[in-house]
């Protein structure tokens, strides 16, 4: 997990800025190639401004523990993707979940693992590993943390594939580096099976990802009586206070006196403070105030410090570092630890970070005071301020009012009552560290709850240097009982009070800071016990002092033992407190106190918190899963209440019963079965899109009852992708989305029926990618299709063979065989693994491998250690008799292969309301129901790339597999219709060893019937506005966003193009002729601007070699208009003038040399913008010495904002044509833009 200061912005703390998506959860299962961090205790920063145009959409590749690597784009707009390459070896599915923000990526062998509790699912959390720095390009390394069951005495070596970081003894555990390139090795070490189970092994008890925690005095404190305390000589001398986070400035005159020890747990990084949150709250601890002439004192001037660097200058660090820094902590003699630092999902207080301030503090101390973190929302207090023996710190203002960021109790799953105190935590000025880049000043200003946590450090101190005999516990107690009470708020807002260091120093009476929850799980029933809590008083004066005990609020179900207590001189006493569930509604969840009273003043001397929480109404949803045969089987299966964000996975063999509050839910399961071939691989998707949950229900998913789905072609073709997906929508439009996307062994699917939901809408939704065959054999009864394996050869053509069996293809088989020239047909075996089975056909001098299923399905292996150079294909278990039977005939073999298809199609099948209990196959006529597309790809040489095209629904990303293309290619594609506001988006990347090009195109409709003609990498590539991109922008903040892709090619208007790799490009922005911003990318980004409407100049340069690239390798660029605040909160789109260029050229992109031609010229804004401005004059020169000399042409106007002209280029091949063009247009618009060698002569 990731840790983090919980610290806010300088105006405040706010909510965080998300992009809206639906709450989805997506499950996606590819072979070969598929498509929690701890925060600081600041609160989170003001909403942000959207992000700036980047260079391009941002892909992310992160390897999994299992050893898949997952590609996540996050492009523009809707524009995600998400695939997915198979580690080696590994079968089965892959889901794909995405629940708002957040896609988690789990392999079906990891998912029992997750839902028995044993591995950490945030290791599958694919954004968040990205945003904690673990993607493949910022870590060579995933870090984890293993911790190890009662019956491993010792912790163990490393396990295979993993680098032993450090031990962890606290929690009888180890931090590990999970070696680059060691994930799957990892995996297989850890991993066993029990009986069909997967389970942990190597002693293992549970795997945690080893995430990142993220990391203000004047008034406060004075706020919490500090001063008072001082004056009594209390101010923190000869006690050790750890500080655990970013590090600290040595320099600073308010601490540089105070720091007897140090130690930097992130790697990498020395104790000094590069990000500023840990100088500021060490200062709160214990800073002199020296720079301010006392100003900004701290709250124990005199304490000594223990700085922990445990937080990196980005303002994280890994949960290892801060396990192991609390122990070193406690070996240096520190008395009191304060960590403003904590994850950013609620936990229960059993996580490593939790379990460890548990362990630690169980001797008697040190006591460990943490931040309650900055989540705002009741039930949101993360770990490791969750741990039972932290004193955990919530925030006030400087009223005393809850900080609106502060987080709150109860604790998520027990009701345990946290957090424990409250300090002020709101524009708290403190140290700033001078070696942070940029800053002024000796101090800043700051909030959240991680100021308030130094403030409690402090008042800590200070009390274990009045009673330096005290255990942690009895520090904790005394400052919790000893605190201003806060009677707006209850102790799950803000605990038992506002720390107040005076009444804790000069006390008689302390308390119980808090006795447990009482809770109490539904149904509930008359004979439920009542909870009993001992509260203790402990007279550390010198005279009995006799108290009046009563509840702070009406509470029927509370009872005191008594109302009275005499407590003697220097000895305790006890009440017991009973809380009666019978007294209490379903569904309570109060907190309060229990006050003290000197029965002499009437004045409250110490107080208890305690809290009584009686579940809601709860029902049994038993779940009966059953298989193909009607018999209970055994799977996973998901169940989500409608509207929900987070299904929860239980494994149900035959039945299972759970208790869940009433409502309505979702429920479905995905479960293998055999299909209805002998040797079919099938999955069987089981939905029950609505069960009303109002008393004890049966749902029973039957694969028995389901039907097949299948897609029907006019010509013959190959399944490349299926996915199919379950769509629940709420009456409010909140979308629960489950997407799968079938392995390439899996050959059959079918759905069980539904009934029609009466909340919300629902809907099945399937979508195929068939392209031509690769490899067919003939055979007495047509054509069999074979599947062609991963790294196999791919000759084109019609190979007539004789074959060779040679058994499972092991050097034995080959012994006595002579399969020189021929196709050796073998068993697949897991004797001979796939790359010996290639090695061995190939060192005996076959010219093809053709492999025989042993199980169901499709068989689809990877052949590794290189590319084939002969022809590999499967094919499936029931084909193998005939073809061993035409060898032994000494028949030849007919193989045809064809390297790039020649035609695909692109199919959707949507069922709206319900799954009908009838034939699901889908033959659309392609006449009527699909566009038919010739998509011309260009290329001047022979070269290979992928792409595909994504349905993107408006609700979620995409998610597909790149396909392998060649290039030059022409292909017919037939595609459907989409409907529900999908849209198709199109993707080919160019990437040979010239470098890397990619086209992209969003937004894309089709009509059935209709035809179309679309070309990639066509001439004229220049610079221009994508749709697949982030566009140019200005914002309310007067910041100009500018981004154009430079090499946008003649395909389509909307088309954008960039080079990843093998160009250089530069963009310069202009006010007039004022330079205002530059960048070596295609974006730039200028704040600051003035309000007024002025002018301005965008100015790019772009360049790829002569010598690898044939077309446009330089273009200069010039696009002038006027920009001024925009009218409202949203940004707006900048107008750009844009050349379009028209000319027909083959697809090396040559035009005939000699020849007369016709150029079309059009100049027009961005396609999308609701009001498009067209060009009124334009001028186009050309070049036919690459731009030494130019000749006007003369333009005709065909058209609103088009011209052509008539060429004749000079006879002689091997020349190129370059353009020069100019455009006007109405409100400040111009374009100059020169390409060279925007097209060739041949």
């Amino acid at each position: 997990m990731t840790s983090s200061p919980l610290t806010p912005g300088p105006n405040g703390p706010a909510r965080g800025w998300r992009r809206p998506l639906a709450a989805i959860t997506c499950a996606a299962a590819m072979a070969g190639g598929l498509l929690i961090p701890v925060q600081s205790a600041a609160a989170r920063p003001a909403d942000p401004a959207p992000p700036a145009a980047a260079d391009r959409a941002r892909t992310s590749d992160v390897t999994l523990l299992t050893g898949d690597v997952v590609h996540y784009t996050d492009g523009p707009g809707t524009n995600d993707t998400i695939t997915v390459d198979r580690a080696e070896g590994a079968t089965g599915a892959v889901q794909v979940q995405q629940f708002g923000d957040e896609y988690y990526v789990v392999p079906d062998e990891a998912a029992p693992l997750i839902a028995n509790g044993t591995v950490d699912r945030r290791l599958f959390d694919v954004t968040g590993l990205i945003r904690m720095g673990y993607d493949d390009a910022h870590t060579d390394g995933l870090p984890v943390i293993a911790t190890y069951d009662a019956r491993t005495r010792s912790v163990p070596t490393a396990p295979s594939g993993s680098a032993l970081t450090h031990r962890l003894d606290s929690i009888h555990g180890a931090a590990l580096t999970v070696k680059d390139s060691g994930h799957r090795a990892f995996w297989n070490s850890v991993t066993g099976t029990s009986g069909k189970a997967r389970t942990l092994t190597a002693g293992l008890g549970k795997l945690w990802l080893d995430g990142q925690v993220k990391a203000s005095l004047k008034d406060s404190v004075p706020q919490i009586n500090a001063p008072e305390a001082w004056a009594e000589g209390y101010d923190g001398a000869g006690v050790k206070v750890a500080v655990l986070d970013t590090g600290i400035d040595p320099t600073h005159p308010d601490v540089k006196d105070r720091i007897v020890g140090s130690k930097s747990f992130v790697p990498g990084e020395e104790v000094l403070d590069g990000h500023g949150h840990g100088t500021h709250v060490a200062s709160t601890v214990a800073g002199s105030g020296a720079a301010s002439d006392g100003v900004y004192k701290g709250v124990a001037p005199a304490a000594d410090l223990l700085i922990g660097k445990v937080l990196g200058n980005t303002g994280t660090g890994q949960n290892s570092a801060i396990i192991e820094a609390m122990e070193w902590a406690k070996d240096q003699g520190a008395e009191v630890v304060s960590m403003s630092l904590g994850e950013s999902v609620p936990d229960d207080g059993t996580d490593p970070m939790a379990l460890a301030v548990d362990a630690l503090s169980a001797d008697g101390g040190p006591l460990f005071v943490i931040a309650a973190g900055n989540a705002y929302d009741p039930g949101s207090i993360s770990s490791p301020g969750s741990a039972d023996k932290a004193l955990t710190v919530a925030a006030v203002d400087s009223a005393d009012q809850r900080a609106p960021f502060s987080s709150q109790g109860p604790l998520t799953g027990s009701y345990g009552l946290k957090p424990d105190i409250s300090a002020p935590g709101v524009d708290i000025t403190a140290a700033a560290s001078q070696a942070v880049p940029g800053t002024t000043g000796m101090y800043r200003t700051m909030s959240g709850t991680s100021m308030a946590t130094p403030h409690v450090a402090g008042a800590a101190a200070i009390l274990e240097q009045r009673h330096p005999d005290w255990t942690g516990q009895q520090l904790k107690d005394a400052l919790m009982s000893t605190s201003k009470e806060l009677t707006d708020s209850t102790p799950y807002e803000l605990g038992t009070g506002r720390v107040d260091v005076a009444a804790a120093v000069d006390t008689e009476i302390t308390a119980t800071g808090s006795v447990a929850a009482a809770a109490y799980d539904w149904p509930h029933s008359a004979g439920d016990p009542v909870a009993e809590r001992t509260i203790s008083y402990a007279n550390h004066g010198d005279h009995a002092v006799t108290l009046d005990l009563a509840t702070d609020i009406p509470c029927d179900a509370c009872t005191l033992s008594a109302g009275t207590l005499t407590v003697p001189a220097g000895g305790t006493g006890r009440a017991v407190l009973t809380l009666d569930p019978a007294k209490a509604e379903a569904g309570t969840s109060l907190s309060g106190q229990v006050d003290a009273r000197d029965h002499a003043t009437g004045t409250v001397v110490a107080h208890t918190g305690f809290a009584l929480a009686k579940e809601r109404e709860l029902y049994d949803l038993t779940l009966e899963l059953r298989g193909q045969d009607g018999k209970p089987a055994q799977g996973n299966v998901l169940v989500a209440p409608l509207g929900s964000d987070a299904p929860e996975t239980y494994a149900v063999s035959g039945s299972r019963t759970l208790r869940l509050p009433p409502g309505n839910y979702v429920v479905w399961s995905l479960l293998d079965v055999p299909g209805d071939r002998s040797d079919s691989k099938a999955w069987a998707y089981l939905v029950d899109p609505e069960t009303e949950l109002h008393a004890d229900t049966t749902v029973t998913l039957d694969a028995s009852k389901a039907r097949k789905v299948s897609a029907k072609t006019p010509k013959p073709a190959e399944t490349r992708q299926t996915r199919f997906e379950m769509v629940r929508t709420t009456a409010d439009g909140t979308v629960m989305r489950d997407a799968i996307t079938l392995p390439v062994a899996v050959d059959q699917l079918w759905v069980s029926p539904t009934r029609k939901v009466t909340e919300g809408d629902f809907e099945f939704y399937t979508r195929w990618n068939l392209q031509e065959p690769r490899a067919t054999y003939r055979t007495t009864h047509g054509s069999e299709a074979a599947a062609l394996q991963g790294g196999s050869a791919q000759p084109t053509g019609t190979f007539t063979r004789h074959t060779a069996y040679a058994g499972d293809g092991a050097p034995a088989d080959y012994a006595k065989l002579d399969v020189r020239g021929r196709t050796v047909i073998v068993d697949r075996s897991d004797a001979v693994p796939p790359a010996d089975r290639l090695a061995n056909a190939e060192a005996a001098g076959a010219k093809g491998l053709l492999v025989i299923n042993d199980g169901p399905g499709v068989l689809w292996e990877r052949y590794s250690g290189g590319t084939a150079t002969i022809p590999v294909a499967s094919v499936h278990r029931s084909q193998g008799p005939e073809l061993l039977a035409a060898d032994r005939r000494g028949k030849k073999l007919v193989m045809d292969n064809r390297g790039a298809p020649r035609y695909l199609y692109d199919l959707v099948s949507r069922h709206a309301g319900v799954v009908p209990d009838r034939s699901l196959s889908y033959a659309p006529d392609p006449r009527h129901d699909l566009a038919e597309v010739r998509n011309r790809f260009y290329s001047d040489r022979a070269t290979s790339g992928h792409g595909y095209r994504y349905d993107i629904p408006a609700y979620g990303a995409g998610i597909g597999l790149d396909i392998e293309e060649t290039y030059p290619m022409v292909r017919t594609e037939w595609v459907d219709q989409l409907s529900g506001g999908a849209t198709w988006f199109e993707d080919h990347t160019m990437n040979d060893s010239r470098g890397t090009q990619v086209l992209s195109g969003g937004g894309l409709t089709y009509r059935g019937g209709e035809h179309r003609t679309t070309d990639w990498f066509a001439p004229v590539q220049r610079p221009a506005v994508g749709s697949a991109y982030a566009g140019p922008f200005r914002d309310a903040n007067n910041t100009l966003s500018l981004a154009v892709t430079p090499y946008a090619d003649a395909g389509s208007s909307d088309r954008a193009g960039i080079m990843e790799s093998g160009d250089t490009t530069r963009t310069a922005l202009y006010q007039g002729d004022t330079l205002v911003a530059q960048s070596a990318s295609r974006a730039v980004r200028a704040g600051g601007r003035p309000a007024g409407t002025l002018p301005y100049r965008l100015v790019m340069d772009s360049a790829r070699s002569a010598q690898d690239w044939h077309t446009s390798v330089r273009s200069h660029s010039e696009w002038g208009f006027d920009s001024g605040a925009v009218a409202g909160p949203a940004r707006e789109d900048v107008k750009l003038l844009q050349p379009y260029y028209g000319v027909d050229t083959d697809l090396a992109g040559n035009a005939r040399a000699g020849h007369r031609l016709t150029l079309t010229l059009s100049a027009a804004t961005q396609e999308w913008l609701t009001t498009r401005t067209y060009a009124d004059s334009a001028t186009l020169s050309v070049s036919y010495d690459d731009g030494s000399t130019w000749r006007p042409t003369v333009l005709r106007r065909t058209g609103r904002g088009t011209w052509s002209t008539q060429l004749t280029p000079p006879k002689k091949p091997g020349g190129a044509v370059s353009l020069k063009a100019t455009a006007k247009g109405s409100g400040g618009l111009t374009v100059e833009q020169e390409v060279i060698r925007a097209f060739g002569l041949s």
